[in-house]
């Protein structure tokens, strides 16, 4: 036999205004990543004095000893480099706007797809974070990388936990047991 009353579906209810804020952070996650290598110095400048200069065919090095002349060239920073580099951070800032967009509306597979894009934020953000924890061990530090480093961790982490957290439940009003007993 059925019964006349649809059964309520079991799912957690997804926070509409929490969503927005981690669809707003997923976006400025994803350009901080795409906006990263621009912002971080390159490799060859990271060094002191050590960049080539060409003079009239002769390599010539800040400091003025001749080395193999090698062209200052703006390198991305993290795994990927060259064209490659942007493509990929190019690709991933369309499925995070994707996501965003699916978080913003509220629907559950912006909210998946969000917290998945995240966490591979998060992910890449370790992974580069490591390397300049290494070295400012051995003396080499970059204020600029760690800052960066740091911030994609938190955003990251601030978009799922936000995107985690259901909305509040709201309790029906209770049902009496019995009808009011009418007074003569």
């Amino acid at each position: 036999m059925s019964t006349p009353n649809a059964k309520p579906v079991k799912g957690k209810k997804l926070n509409p205004k929490l969503l927005s804020i981690a669809a707003l952070l997923l976006v400025v996650l994803a350009l901080l990543f795409l906006a990263t290598p621009l912002i971080r110095p390159a490799a060859g400048l990271q060094r002191a004095g050590n960049f080539a200069i060409q003079t009239n065919g002769q390599p010539v090095t800040q400091n003025g000893s001749t080395a193999p002349s090698r062209p200052l060239a703006i390198r991305s920073g993290g795994m990927f480099s060259g064209v490659a580099s942007i493509i990929i951070y190019f690709i991933a800032l369309l499925v995070s706007l994707a996501a965003a967009v699916g978080m913003y509306i509220p629907k559950r597979w912006g909210k998946v797809l969000g917290i998945i894009m995240a966490a591979l934020y998060g992910l890449l953000g370790l992974v580069s974070l490591l390397p300049v924890l290494l070295l400012s061990a051995l003396g080499t530090r970059n204020p600029l990388s760690l800052i960066l480093g740091i911030l994609h961790l938190l955003l990251a982490i601030a978009v799922i936990v936000l995107a985690s957290i259901p909305a509040k439940q709201e309790m029906p009003p209770p049902i009496p047991a019995a009808p009011p007993v009418a007074s003569t």
